[in-house]
């Protein structure tokens, strides 16, 4: 009888030292895992476009986020929070956005990559049609076109929200002013793959500079001759 409970103690002690080692074991070697983990996320926060590629999954997605400098080139005086980040493939992102900020902000969708298949550079757009802002961006990774929405908030509101559809490579909270904001928002959005690119640009015929002078001198006689 005393050698069955001797035998009992000693597989007893055995199992709670073998779990202990287990418990040891599991959470030292995880902690490395975790630490390598944060930092790379935090290095991929500085990389505008990732290398991942879209493969048409549903975004369920919800967070509550700060602020931090615009990472556009020339908008660092801006203040964004990045939603859903550009990826190489250009995926395209499509969905419905809700939200609440601490200030009146933006919803910014970035349009990439505003090339097309037979030229690596972007369109050459006649002035006459007015101007776009195409965004080079650092690396050689595209350059980019971004909207900004500004819901409708009512007046003498503290707290700032809105729920929109959207569609684009990229979607961001901003602030054209550079105000900080903490902001919560819900993401429900499809990868729908790369977008096909469907450019139709069509500039007028460059004018010569002898033809346009020769215009102007016609057009100054006709003044004249209206004058006299």
């Amino acid at each position: 009888m005393e050698n069955k409970i001797n035998n009992s103690s000693v597989i007893s002690l055995s199992l709670l030292t073998l779990i202990s080692f287990m418990i040891f074991f599991i959470f030292f070697s995880e902690r490395p895992e975790i630490a390598v983990a944060t930092i790379q996320n935090n290095q991929s926060t500085n990389q505008i476009v990732t290398q991942e590629q879209g493969d048409n999954k549903k975004i369920v997605q919800q967070g509550v986020v700060t602020s931090s400098p615009d990472p556009l080139p020339g908008h660092e005086a801006h203040q964004s929070v990045t939603i859903l980040r550009l990826k190489g493939d250009n995926t395209i992102y499509e969905g419905t956005l809700s939200f609440i900020a601490s200030k009146p902000v933006e919803v910014q969708i970035i349009y990439r990559n505003m090339t097309s298949a037979s030229n690596s550079q972007p369109p050459q757009i006649s002035t006459q049609f007015g101007t776009m802002n195409i965004v080079p961006l650092p690396g050689g990774q595209g350059s980019v076109v971004s909207s900004l929405i500004l819901p409708q908030y009512p007046e003498e509101a503290t707290s700032f929200s809105a729920s929109l559809p959207f569609a684009g490579n990229g979607l961001a909270l901003h602030n054209l002013a550079g105000d900080e904001f903490v902001a919560t928002y819900t993401v429900v959005a499809d990868e729908v793959g790369p977008a096909e690119r469907a450019d139709e640009i069509v500039n007028p015929p460059a004018v010569e500079e002898g033809e346009e002078e020769g215009n102007t001198d016609e057009e100054n006689n006709d003044e004249e001759n209206d004058n006299e």
